[in-house]
């Protein structure tokens, strides 16, 4: 589908070619329905309040007493049937949210922007760069396009500080950005005016790819899909001493078939060793014991006492 495009003066100045999936499809009105009903219900606050017969001040005589006026039997005068009394089923704060699934929002947007572009409503502007921030440049661009006494909605993909100021103080014209798409916005707007950067917006939040990222996901720059990221334990590794050589102990050990359990049992041997070695010099109660000579000389030697020790005796 093609649009001309206006610059401010009103003259045609290019053409643009429209996607046929937003804005040449056959409207959707029930589904436009349920989308404005959303919108409006979303808008609302839902912070009205009642008082009921507990939050009113006051009241807390009995009126008068029970039998004997000839008047009906009353326990308060906060009451609802009195005046100053509670309300009965009065309105309190509640959320008046509505969900809409996003295939429907999306298409009573497109519904929208078909209707508007199939009835002449839709018009596109080259740029806002150039227009004054006075609201009698902002008339003079409306009326070069003949706008002059419609309500008239414009969108840009961005803020611009010099068109919302233009058309501030103008009551038929709304502003707005063209990634919150009004429904209701652009249903009471008798013309919608969008720059040409808008357009890509708007087919990259209701085209094909649905507001999904177009781009294929890619690996990191230098990384294939064969290559793992280091673990950061290797750096640890690497910088304990000796640790090389475990390591390549282990991968050694791995390749036969009983390598992890040979290692199990090996530093399990060496664990229990290491525990009677120990327990040799720590139990008291075990009889003394001369040392086995390794000769024999030191046989004898040990075997005769010494003789200092004999005329000592003596």
């Amino acid at each position: 589908m093609q649009a001309t495009v206006y610059n401010l003066a009103g003259a045609a100045v290019d053409t643009v070619e429209l996607n046929d999936a937003i804005f040449s499809i056959v409207p959707n009105l029930s589904v436009v329905h349920q989308a404005v009903l959303r919108q409006q219900a979303n808008a609302r606050l839902g912070t009205h309040d009642t008082k009921t017969r507990a939050d009113v001040s006051g009241g807390g005589r009995k009126p008068w007493r029970q039998k004997g006026t000839g008047r009906a039997r009353q326990g308060s005068t906060r009451s609802p049937q009195w005046r100053h009394g509670g309300v009965v089923f009065g309105p309190h704060p509640r959320s008046y949210d509505q969900d809409l699934p996003r295939k429907m929002r999306r298409l009573a947007a497109r519904s929208v922007l078909s209707d508007k572009a199939a009835t002449g409503s839709l018009l596109i502007i080259d740029s806002f760069a150039d227009l004054e921030p006075r609201t009698k440049a902002m008339i003079a661009v409306l009326d070069a396009l003949q706008l002059g006494e419609r309500k008239v909605l414009v969108m840009t993909p961005t803020k611009e500080q010099n068109l919302e100021q233009a058309a501030g103080n103008l009551p038929k014209v709304r502003t707005g950005m063209v990634q919150y798409l009004s429904l209701v916005g652009m249903l009471k707007a008798d013309v919608v005016v969008l720059s040409r950067d808008s357009l890509q917006v708007i087919d990259s939040i209701l085209g094909s790819t649905g507001g999904r990222s177009p781009h294929a996901i890619t690996l990191a720059e230098g990384i294939t899909a064969l290559e793992t990221a280091a673990s950061p334990m290797d750096q640890v590794v690497q910088q304990v001493p000796g640790a090389s050589d475990v390591t390549a102990a282990h991968e050694t050990t791995a390749h036969h078939s009983r390598g992890v359990e040979a290692a199990v049992e090996e530093a399990a041997d060496e664990h229990n060793a290491d525990e009677s070695d120990e327990s040799v010099g720590v139990n008291i109660d075990a009889p003394e014991t001369a040392a086995t000579p390794e000769t024999a000389d030191e046989t004898e030697t040990a075997a005769t006492p010494p003789e200092t020790a004999t005329d000592e005796q003596g």
